[in-house]
C-alpha cells in the first residue's frame, strides 16, 4: 500500500498484525525447538487433552497448556472447546519445513539489547559471536537444503570442468563451513577429491568432525583457523575454494581475499555465493519479494554486521553490502570474475572466478 493511500489506522492495524505474527512466531519456535510439533504431527488427527499431550511428551502440563492456548489462538493447532482437546490438521503436518525461519528470531533475539547498545555514539562497536546461542545450527538449517537437495545436483554441474576435476581427484577448502554439511556432502560425492573444511567455530567443527566420522568418510578435515590467516604451507595448495553466505561477515574481508588468492593453485577455481542483494536500496525495494528483504537486512542488523565490526577496524559489511561492491572486492584482490549466476534454491547470487594461469 503506497504511503499517499495509508491513514493512520491503516497503518496501525498493519504494523499490528505484523508485530503479533512477530510475537506468535516465537510460540512456533517453541514447539520445534520442545519437539511438541513433531510430536503432535506423530499423533495424527487424534484429539487429546494437554494432560495427554503433556504426558505423551514426557513434559510439563502447566506448559504444555499455555503452549497450546498461543497455538490455538493463532489458528496453527486446533481446539475442541466441548471436549478440551487439541490436535493438528493434517494439511499443517508441512510446519516444520519452516523451521530454519522460524527460529530465526529467538536466535537473532541473543544478541537483540547487545545491538540496540551498539546504536549510541559511545557504544560498543559490536557484538561478540558467542552471544548468539545456536547461531551454527541455525545456518545449517537455513542451507542444509541447498547443500544437501542442489549443492552436487546442480550447482557443481553447472561448472562441468570443475565437475570432471572433482570426479578425478582434486584438494577442496570450504571455507566458513560451519558444522560442516556442505563439507561432508561433497565429500561423500567425490571420493577421490580431499576436502577440507575451515572455520572459527570450535562447536561447530566438533560436529562436523562427528559427522564426517559417523559418515565414515576419509577424504575430509576440519580446521580451525581465520580465513584471512590460513597455515602459511597451504600457498597454491588448493584446486577449488567455495565459500556460502560468508563473505560478508567477515571482519577483514580485503585481507582474507588475499590469503584466499594466495592459497588457490593457479588456474584454481572460487565459488562465491552472496545474497542477490544490490547496494542501493532503491534497487532491493523494487524486488517483488519484499519479505526476503526485510529477513536479510534483519540478519545484516543483529549479526552480519555487529560481529564483524566488534572487531577492532572490522569492516561490518553486512549481508546488504550489494552485488556491486561484492564483484569490485573480487577483482581488487586480483580474481577473475568469470560469471554471476544466479542461485533459485538459495535465493542467492554465484560469483565463479579464477585466478589466472601465470599468477
Amino acid at each position: 500500500m503506497a504511503t499517499t493511500d495509508e491513514s493512520a489506522s491503516d497503518f496501525s492495524t498493519r504494523v499490528t498484525q505484523q508485530l503479533v505474527g512477530g510475537i506468535a512466531g516465537m510460540g512456533v519456535a517453541i514447539g520445534m525447538e520442545t519437539g511438541l510439533f513433531e510430536m503432535m504431527i506423530a499423533m495424527g488427527e487424534s484429539k487429546k487433552t494437554s494432560q495427554e499431550i503433556a504426558d505423551l511428551a514426557n513434559m510439563k502440563e502447566r506448559y504444555v497448556r499455555e503452549w497450546l492456548g498461543c497455538m490455538a489462538a493463532a489458528n496453527i493447532v486446533n481446539f475442541d472447546p466441548t471436549e478440551g482437546t487439541f490436535w493438528l490438521p493434517s494439511h499443517r503436518s508441512n510446519i516444520m519445513d519452516l523451521k530454519a525461519l522460524a527460529m530465526t528470531a529467538p536466535v537473532l533475539q541473543g544478541g537483540f539489547f547487545q545491538v540496540a547498545d551498539c546504536f549510541r555514539k559511545d557504544g560498543p562497536r559490536g557484538v561478540a559471536y558467542g552471544k548468539y546461542p545456536k547461531f551454527d545450527e541455525l545456518m545449517a538449517m537455513t542451507q542444509g537444503v541447498f547443500f544437501q537437495d542442489h549443492l552436487i545436483q546442480e550447482f557443481i554441474p553447472s561448472m562441468p570442468h570443475l565437475h570432471q576435476q572433482l570426479q578425478n581427484g582434486i584438494v577442496v577448502l570450504d571455507i566458513g563451513c560451519c558444522e560442516g554439511v556442505s563439507t561432508t556432502t561433497m565429500a561423500k560425492e567425490f571420493p577421490k577429491s580431499h576436502f577440507h573444511g575451515l572455520d572459527l567455530s570450535q562447536p561447530a567443527l566438533a560436529t562436523a568432525r562427528d559427522t564426517a566420522s559417523a559418515m565414515g568418510l576419509s577424504n575430509v578435515e576440519f580446521v580451525h583457523a581465520d580465513i584471512s590467516l590460513m597455515p602459511p604451507d597451504w600457498t597454491d595448495k588448493f584446486d577449488y575454494l567455495f565459500m556460502n553466505f560468508v563473505l560478508h561477515d567477515l571482519a577483514y574481508t580485503a585481507k582474507a581475499l588475499q590469503d584466499m588468492y594466495r592459497v588457490l593453485k593457479p588456474g584454481g577455481t572460487l565459488s562465491v555465493v552472496e545474497t542477490t542483494a544490490h547496494g542501493k536500496l532503491k534497487d532491493n525495494l523494487a524486488v517483488p519479494d519484499r519479505d526476503s528483504v526485510v529477513v536479510d537486512y534483519m540478519y545484516s542488523l543483529m549479526n552480519c554486521m555487529p560481529t564483524s565490526l566488534y572487531h577492532e577496524g572490522g569492516a561490518g559489511l553486512g549481508s546488504m553490502w550489494g552485488r556491486e561492491n561484492v564483484r569490485v572486492a573480487l577483482e581488487e584482490a586480483e580474481f577473475q570474475v568469470i560469471s554471476m549466476t544466479d542461485v533459485p534454491s538459495e535465493s542467492g547470487l554465484h560469483f565463479m572466478c579464477q585466478k589466472a594461469t601465470n599468477a
